[in-house]
Protein backbone atom coordinates (compact mmCIF):
# COMPACT_ATOMS: atom_id res chain seq x y z
CA UNK A 1 0.00 0.00 0.00
CA UNK A 2 2.84 2.43 0.80
CA UNK A 3 4.45 1.73 -2.58
CA UNK A 4 1.16 2.50 -4.35
CA UNK A 5 0.81 5.76 -2.41
CA UNK A 6 4.36 6.75 -3.34
CA UNK A 7 3.62 6.11 -7.00
CA UNK A 8 0.41 8.15 -6.79
CA UNK A 9 2.26 11.10 -5.25
CA UNK A 10 5.13 11.00 -7.77
CA UNK A 11 2.97 10.58 -10.87
CA UNK A 12 2.08 14.33 -11.32
CA UNK A 13 5.77 15.31 -11.14
CA UNK A 14 6.70 12.54 -13.58
CA UNK A 15 3.95 13.58 -15.96
CA UNK A 16 5.14 17.22 -15.84
CA UNK A 17 8.74 16.20 -16.53
CA UNK A 18 7.70 14.05 -19.49
CA UNK A 19 5.61 16.92 -20.89
CA UNK A 20 8.54 19.35 -20.57
CA UNK A 21 10.87 16.90 -22.30
CA UNK A 22 8.37 16.43 -25.12
CA UNK A 23 7.97 20.20 -25.61
CA UNK A 24 11.73 20.79 -25.50
CA UNK A 25 12.35 17.98 -27.99
CA UNK A 26 9.66 19.32 -30.30
CA UNK A 27 11.12 22.85 -30.19
CA UNK A 28 14.65 21.50 -30.74
CA UNK A 29 13.65 19.27 -33.65
CA UNK A 30 11.33 21.87 -35.16
CA UNK A 31 14.02 24.53 -34.94
CA UNK A 32 16.57 22.34 -36.68
CA UNK A 33 14.11 21.43 -39.41
CA UNK A 34 13.22 25.08 -39.93
CA UNK A 35 16.88 26.12 -40.04
CA UNK A 36 17.72 23.26 -42.40
CA UNK A 37 14.94 24.23 -44.79
CA UNK A 38 15.89 27.90 -44.56
CA UNK A 39 19.57 27.14 -45.13
CA UNK A 40 18.76 24.87 -48.08
CA UNK A 41 16.87 27.66 -49.79
CA UNK A 42 20.04 29.76 -49.91
CA UNK A 43 22.35 26.87 -50.70
CA UNK A 44 23.82 26.61 -47.20
CA UNK A 45 23.79 23.97 -44.49
CA UNK A 46 23.32 23.83 -40.72
CA UNK A 47 26.17 25.22 -38.67
CA UNK A 48 27.15 25.14 -35.02
CA UNK A 49 25.16 28.31 -34.27
CA UNK A 50 21.95 26.59 -35.37
CA UNK A 51 22.54 23.61 -33.09
CA UNK A 52 23.50 25.83 -30.15
CA UNK A 53 20.48 28.08 -30.68
CA UNK A 54 18.04 25.15 -30.76
CA UNK A 55 19.73 23.52 -27.79
CA UNK A 56 19.53 26.81 -25.87
CA UNK A 57 15.81 27.13 -26.57
CA UNK A 58 15.24 23.55 -25.38
CA UNK A 59 17.31 24.19 -22.24
CA UNK A 60 15.28 27.29 -21.42
CA UNK A 61 12.08 25.26 -21.71
CA UNK A 62 13.45 22.55 -19.41
CA UNK A 63 14.63 25.07 -16.79
CA UNK A 64 11.59 27.37 -16.82
CA UNK A 65 9.86 25.71 -13.84
CA UNK A 66 12.92 25.93 -11.59
CA UNK A 67 13.37 29.72 -11.96
CA UNK A 68 10.50 31.18 -14.01
CA UNK A 69 11.42 34.87 -13.89
CA UNK A 70 15.22 34.51 -14.49
CA UNK A 71 14.55 32.08 -17.34
CA UNK A 72 12.03 34.52 -18.82
CA UNK A 73 14.59 37.34 -18.71
CA UNK A 74 17.20 35.20 -20.47
CA UNK A 75 14.66 33.94 -23.00
CA UNK A 76 13.44 37.48 -23.70
CA UNK A 77 17.01 38.72 -24.30
CA UNK A 78 17.65 35.77 -26.60
CA UNK A 79 14.37 36.40 -28.45
CA UNK A 80 15.28 40.08 -28.91
CA UNK A 81 18.63 38.97 -30.36
CA UNK A 82 16.78 36.57 -32.65
CA UNK A 83 14.87 39.47 -34.19
CA UNK A 84 18.07 40.98 -35.65
CA UNK A 85 17.82 40.84 -39.45
CA UNK A 86 19.57 38.06 -41.26
CA UNK A 87 19.76 35.98 -38.07
CA UNK A 88 16.21 35.07 -37.16
CA UNK A 89 15.94 31.73 -35.24
CA UNK A 90 12.25 31.59 -34.30
CA UNK A 91 12.72 28.87 -31.69
CA UNK A 92 14.06 31.44 -29.23
CA UNK A 93 10.85 33.44 -29.49
CA UNK A 94 8.89 30.22 -28.91
CA UNK A 95 10.96 29.57 -25.79
CA UNK A 96 10.27 33.13 -24.58
CA UNK A 97 6.52 32.73 -25.07
CA UNK A 98 6.52 29.38 -23.20
CA UNK A 99 8.60 30.90 -20.38
CA UNK A 100 6.12 33.80 -20.17
CA UNK A 101 3.23 31.32 -19.85
CA UNK A 102 5.07 29.63 -16.99
CA UNK A 103 5.59 32.93 -15.17
CA UNK A 104 1.91 33.83 -15.59
CA UNK A 105 0.74 30.43 -14.31
CA UNK A 106 2.99 30.44 -11.22
CA UNK A 107 3.05 34.11 -10.17
CA UNK A 108 0.51 36.64 -8.99
CA UNK A 109 -1.71 38.46 -11.46
CA UNK A 110 0.22 41.74 -11.21
CA UNK A 111 3.55 40.00 -11.80
CA UNK A 112 2.11 37.99 -14.68
CA UNK A 113 0.72 40.94 -16.60
CA UNK A 114 3.76 43.10 -15.87
CA UNK A 115 5.98 40.38 -17.30
CA UNK A 116 3.62 39.95 -20.25
CA UNK A 117 3.62 43.67 -21.03
CA UNK A 118 7.42 43.87 -20.74
CA UNK A 119 7.91 40.86 -23.02
CA UNK A 120 5.41 42.10 -25.59
CA UNK A 121 6.94 45.58 -25.56
CA UNK A 122 10.53 44.32 -25.90
CA UNK A 123 9.71 41.98 -28.77
CA UNK A 124 7.49 44.44 -30.61
CA UNK A 125 9.82 47.44 -30.29
CA UNK A 126 12.78 45.37 -31.45
CA UNK A 127 10.85 43.97 -34.39
CA UNK A 128 9.44 47.37 -35.34
CA UNK A 129 12.89 48.96 -35.29
CA UNK A 130 14.84 46.22 -37.06
CA UNK A 131 12.32 44.89 -39.56
CA UNK A 132 12.23 46.39 -43.06
CA UNK A 133 8.45 46.73 -43.00
CA UNK A 134 6.30 49.38 -41.27
CA UNK A 135 5.80 49.39 -37.51
CA UNK A 136 2.21 48.14 -37.91
CA UNK A 137 3.29 45.14 -39.95
CA UNK A 138 1.29 41.98 -39.16
CA UNK A 139 4.38 40.01 -38.12
CA UNK A 140 5.23 42.66 -35.55
CA UNK A 141 1.70 42.72 -34.12
CA UNK A 142 1.75 38.91 -33.90
CA UNK A 143 4.42 39.20 -31.23
CA UNK A 144 2.06 41.26 -29.04
CA UNK A 145 -0.76 38.80 -29.70
CA UNK A 146 1.34 35.75 -28.75
CA UNK A 147 2.63 37.42 -25.57
CA UNK A 148 -0.91 38.44 -24.57
CA UNK A 149 -2.25 34.97 -25.28
CA UNK A 150 0.50 33.29 -23.23
CA UNK A 151 -0.11 35.67 -20.32
CA UNK A 152 -3.89 35.21 -20.40
CA UNK A 153 -3.61 31.42 -20.64
CA UNK A 154 -1.15 31.25 -17.76
CA UNK A 155 -3.26 33.57 -15.61
CA UNK A 156 -6.36 31.46 -16.31
CA UNK A 157 -4.52 28.28 -15.32
CA UNK A 158 -3.26 29.92 -12.14
CA UNK A 159 -6.77 31.17 -11.26
CA UNK A 160 -8.26 27.73 -11.86
CA UNK A 161 -5.57 26.09 -9.75
CA UNK A 162 -6.15 28.58 -6.93
CA UNK A 163 -9.92 28.01 -7.12
CA UNK A 164 -9.54 24.22 -6.92
CA UNK A 165 -7.14 24.55 -4.00
CA UNK A 166 -9.49 26.90 -2.15
CA UNK A 167 -12.42 24.56 -2.78
CA UNK A 168 -10.44 21.59 -1.51
CA UNK A 169 -9.37 23.49 1.60
CA UNK A 170 -12.95 24.59 2.18
CA UNK A 171 -14.21 21.01 1.82
CA UNK A 172 -11.55 19.80 4.24
CA UNK A 173 -12.47 22.52 6.72
CA UNK A 174 -16.16 21.64 6.46
CA UNK A 175 -15.39 17.96 6.98
CA UNK A 176 -13.25 18.75 10.03
CA UNK A 177 -15.98 20.98 11.40
CA UNK A 178 -18.59 18.28 10.85
CA UNK A 179 -16.42 15.70 12.60
CA UNK A 180 -15.85 18.05 15.53
CA UNK A 181 -19.56 18.79 15.72
CA UNK A 182 -20.41 15.08 15.68
CA UNK A 183 -17.83 14.42 18.36
CA UNK A 184 -19.28 17.24 20.45
CA UNK A 185 -22.79 15.82 20.01
CA UNK A 186 -21.58 12.38 21.06
CA UNK A 187 -19.85 13.82 24.11
CA UNK A 188 -22.96 15.81 24.98
CA UNK A 189 -25.14 12.72 24.53
CA UNK A 190 -22.79 10.70 26.73
CA UNK A 191 -22.89 13.39 29.40
CA UNK A 192 -26.68 13.55 29.28
CA UNK A 193 -26.93 9.77 29.58
CA UNK A 194 -24.72 9.80 32.66
CA UNK A 195 -26.73 12.61 34.22
CA UNK A 196 -29.96 10.84 33.35
CA UNK A 197 -28.83 7.71 35.19
CA UNK A 198 -28.33 9.70 38.36
CA UNK A 199 -31.68 11.46 37.94
CA UNK A 200 -33.41 8.11 37.45
CA UNK A 201 -31.72 6.73 40.56
CA UNK A 202 -32.93 9.67 42.66
CA UNK A 203 -36.42 9.48 41.17
CA UNK A 204 -36.48 5.77 41.94
CA UNK A 205 -35.58 6.50 45.56
CA UNK A 206 -38.20 9.22 45.89
CA UNK A 207 -41.03 7.29 44.25
CA UNK A 208 -40.35 3.96 45.96
CA UNK A 209 -39.78 5.56 49.35
CA UNK A 210 -43.09 7.42 49.10
CA UNK A 211 -45.14 4.39 48.09
CA UNK A 212 -43.44 2.07 50.59
CA UNK A 213 -44.17 4.56 53.34
CA UNK A 214 -47.85 4.61 52.30
CA UNK A 215 -47.94 0.81 52.17
CA UNK A 216 -46.36 0.56 55.61
CA UNK A 217 -48.87 2.97 57.18
CA UNK A 218 -51.89 1.37 55.50
CA UNK A 219 -50.71 -2.14 56.42
CA UNK A 220 -50.48 -1.07 60.07
CA UNK A 221 -53.96 0.43 59.90
CA UNK A 222 -55.31 -2.77 58.35
CA UNK A 223 -53.72 -4.90 61.05
CA UNK A 224 -55.22 -2.64 63.73
CA UNK A 225 -58.74 -2.65 62.27
CA UNK A 226 -58.83 -6.24 61.01
CA UNK A 227 -60.92 -7.57 63.96
CA UNK A 228 -62.90 -4.51 65.03
CA UNK A 229 -63.57 -2.86 61.64
CA UNK A 230 -63.19 -5.26 58.70
CA UNK A 231 -64.57 -2.66 56.30
CA UNK A 232 -61.91 -0.14 57.29
CA UNK A 233 -59.24 -2.84 57.12
CA UNK A 234 -60.39 -3.76 53.61
CA UNK A 235 -60.16 -0.13 52.55
CA UNK A 236 -56.65 0.11 53.96
CA UNK A 237 -55.64 -3.07 52.15
CA UNK A 238 -57.05 -1.58 48.94
CA UNK A 239 -54.67 1.36 49.39
CA UNK A 240 -51.85 -1.10 50.01
CA UNK A 241 -52.66 -2.96 46.79
CA UNK A 242 -52.79 0.28 44.81
CA UNK A 243 -49.53 1.46 46.29
CA UNK A 244 -47.85 -1.86 45.50
CA UNK A 245 -49.15 -1.70 41.94
CA UNK A 246 -47.77 1.84 41.59
CA UNK A 247 -44.39 0.71 42.92
CA UNK A 248 -44.29 -2.19 40.46
CA UNK A 249 -45.19 0.12 37.57
CA UNK A 250 -42.51 2.63 38.54
CA UNK A 251 -39.90 -0.08 39.05
CA UNK A 252 -40.76 -1.69 35.71
CA UNK A 253 -40.34 1.62 33.85
CA UNK A 254 -37.39 3.06 35.76
CA UNK A 255 -35.23 -0.01 36.35
CA UNK A 256 -35.46 -0.96 32.66
CA UNK A 257 -33.40 2.08 31.67
CA UNK A 258 -30.96 2.28 34.58
CA UNK A 259 -27.37 1.47 33.64
CA UNK A 260 -24.23 1.19 35.69
CA UNK A 261 -21.65 3.99 35.36
CA UNK A 262 -18.48 4.85 37.22
CA UNK A 263 -18.46 8.36 35.76
CA UNK A 264 -21.90 9.48 36.91
CA UNK A 265 -22.03 12.92 38.46
CA UNK A 266 -24.59 14.42 40.76
CA UNK A 267 -27.29 16.78 39.55
CA UNK A 268 -30.45 18.21 41.02
CA UNK A 269 -32.25 18.90 37.75
CA UNK A 270 -35.69 17.26 37.44
CA UNK A 271 -36.39 14.65 34.83
CA UNK A 272 -37.58 16.16 31.53
CA UNK A 273 -41.24 15.99 30.59
CA UNK A 274 -43.39 17.02 27.66
CA UNK A 275 -43.42 20.52 29.14
CA UNK A 276 -39.73 20.75 28.18
CA UNK A 277 -40.38 20.09 24.47
CA UNK A 278 -40.27 23.79 23.60
CA UNK A 279 -36.73 24.07 24.95
CA UNK A 280 -35.71 20.82 23.23
CA UNK A 281 -36.99 22.04 19.88
CA UNK A 282 -35.25 25.37 20.41
CA UNK A 283 -31.99 23.53 21.07
CA UNK A 284 -32.31 21.59 17.82
CA UNK A 285 -33.21 24.78 15.97
CA UNK A 286 -29.97 26.30 17.27
CA UNK A 287 -27.99 23.51 15.60
CA UNK A 288 -29.83 23.85 12.28
CA UNK A 289 -32.75 21.38 12.45
CA UNK A 290 -36.05 22.93 11.36
CA UNK A 291 -38.94 21.23 13.18
CA UNK A 292 -42.60 21.50 12.20
CA UNK A 293 -44.59 20.79 15.39
CA UNK A 294 -48.29 19.89 15.39
CA UNK A 295 -50.45 19.04 18.41
CA UNK A 296 -53.92 17.50 18.04
CA UNK A 297 -56.45 16.86 20.77
CA UNK A 298 -56.67 18.41 24.20
CA UNK A 299 -53.30 18.61 25.84
CA UNK A 300 -53.29 17.25 29.38
CA UNK A 301 -50.78 16.15 32.00
CA UNK A 302 -49.57 12.55 31.82
CA UNK A 303 -47.82 10.30 34.31
CA UNK A 304 -44.13 11.19 34.84
CA UNK A 305 -42.91 7.89 33.40
CA UNK A 306 -45.03 8.38 30.26
CA UNK A 307 -43.82 11.95 29.92
CA UNK A 308 -40.20 10.88 30.33
CA UNK A 309 -40.56 8.08 27.77
CA UNK A 310 -42.27 10.40 25.30
CA UNK A 311 -39.63 13.09 25.78
CA UNK A 312 -36.74 10.66 25.27
CA UNK A 313 -38.31 9.08 22.19
CA UNK A 314 -38.80 12.51 20.65
CA UNK A 315 -35.29 13.57 21.61
CA UNK A 316 -33.67 10.46 20.09
CA UNK A 317 -35.79 10.67 16.92
CA UNK A 318 -34.91 14.33 16.36
CA UNK A 319 -31.25 13.57 17.05
CA UNK A 320 -31.33 10.87 14.35
CA UNK A 321 -33.15 13.26 12.01
CA UNK A 322 -30.43 15.84 12.57
CA UNK A 323 -27.55 13.39 12.12
CA UNK A 324 -28.82 11.20 9.31
CA UNK A 325 -31.72 13.02 7.64
CA UNK A 326 -31.74 15.19 4.53
CA UNK A 327 -32.70 18.85 4.16
CA UNK A 328 -32.36 19.47 7.95
CA UNK A 329 -36.13 19.28 8.45
CA UNK A 330 -38.36 17.11 10.62
CA UNK A 331 -42.05 16.93 11.47
CA UNK A 332 -43.32 16.23 15.00
CA UNK A 333 -46.96 15.32 15.64
CA UNK A 334 -48.44 14.79 19.10
CA UNK A 335 -51.99 13.43 19.26
CA UNK A 336 -53.80 13.34 22.60
CA UNK A 337 -56.62 10.81 22.63
CA UNK A 338 -58.80 9.72 25.52
CA UNK A 339 -56.30 7.28 27.02
CA UNK A 340 -53.49 7.32 24.44
CA UNK A 341 -50.67 9.63 23.44
CA UNK A 342 -49.50 9.12 19.87
CA UNK A 343 -46.10 10.44 18.78
CA UNK A 344 -45.00 10.64 15.16
CA UNK A 345 -41.67 11.98 13.89
CA UNK A 346 -40.95 12.17 10.15
CA UNK A 347 -37.83 13.30 8.34
CA UNK A 348 -36.52 13.01 4.78
CA UNK A 349 -33.81 10.43 4.18
CA UNK A 350 -31.18 9.93 1.52
CA UNK A 351 -32.69 7.79 -1.22
CA UNK A 352 -29.24 6.31 -1.87
CA UNK A 353 -29.21 4.82 1.63
CA UNK A 354 -30.62 1.27 1.48
CA UNK A 355 -34.05 0.99 3.03
CA UNK A 356 -33.95 -0.47 6.49
CA UNK A 357 -30.44 0.70 7.23
CA UNK A 358 -29.85 0.55 11.01
CA UNK A 359 -29.79 3.95 12.66
CA UNK A 360 -27.55 2.98 15.57
CA UNK A 361 -28.19 1.88 19.15
CA UNK A 362 -30.65 4.74 19.72
CA UNK A 363 -33.48 2.79 18.10
CA UNK A 364 -32.95 -0.01 20.60
CA UNK A 365 -33.23 2.48 23.42
CA UNK A 366 -36.47 3.89 22.01
CA UNK A 367 -37.99 0.41 21.79
CA UNK A 368 -36.97 -0.29 25.37
CA UNK A 369 -38.47 2.99 26.61
CA UNK A 370 -41.76 2.40 24.78
CA UNK A 371 -42.00 -1.15 26.10
CA UNK A 372 -41.12 -0.02 29.63
CA UNK A 373 -43.96 2.53 29.49
CA UNK A 374 -46.40 -0.15 28.33
CA UNK A 375 -46.61 1.17 24.77
CA UNK A 376 -45.59 0.23 21.26
CA UNK A 377 -43.34 1.84 18.68
CA UNK A 378 -42.75 1.49 14.94
CA UNK A 379 -39.42 2.58 13.46
CA UNK A 380 -38.45 2.44 9.81
CA UNK A 381 -38.55 4.05 6.36
CA UNK A 382 -41.74 4.81 4.46
CA UNK A 383 -42.54 4.38 0.80
CA UNK A 384 -42.48 8.14 0.38
CA UNK A 385 -38.77 8.50 1.06
CA UNK A 386 -39.05 9.44 4.74
CA UNK A 387 -37.97 7.88 8.02
CA UNK A 388 -40.84 7.45 10.49
CA UNK A 389 -40.97 6.89 14.22
CA UNK A 390 -44.50 6.26 15.53
CA UNK A 391 -45.01 5.55 19.22
CA UNK A 392 -48.27 4.80 21.01
CA UNK A 393 -48.19 5.29 24.78
CA UNK A 394 -51.18 4.46 26.97
CA UNK A 395 -51.83 7.31 29.37
CA UNK A 396 -54.00 8.23 32.27
CA UNK A 397 -54.60 11.70 33.66
CA UNK A 398 -51.88 12.64 36.10
CA UNK A 399 -52.89 13.22 39.65
CA UNK A 400 -52.91 16.92 40.58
Amino acid sequence: MSNVSGIDRSWPALRTAVADLAIAAAVYAGGLIYEAVDAGDVGASLDAVDFVTCAGAAALILLRRRAPLPVLVVAMVAAVWSLIPDDDPGELRVAAIIALYTVASTSGRRTAWTAGAATAAALYVTAAVTSPGPWYDGENLELIAWASLATAAGDAVRSRRAYNLARQERATALQDRAERAEHALEEEARRQVIEERMRIARELHDVVAHHIAVINVQAGVAAHLLRDDPTGAQEALTHVRRGAASVLDELSSILSVIRQSDEATSTTDPLPTLDDLQRLIADFANVGLEIEWHTAGTRRPVAPTIGLAAYRIIQESLTNAHRYGCHHRATLRLTYERDTLRIEILNDIDTDRPMGTPRGHGTVGMRERAAAAGGTIEIGPTAGGQFRVHATLHTEQAEP
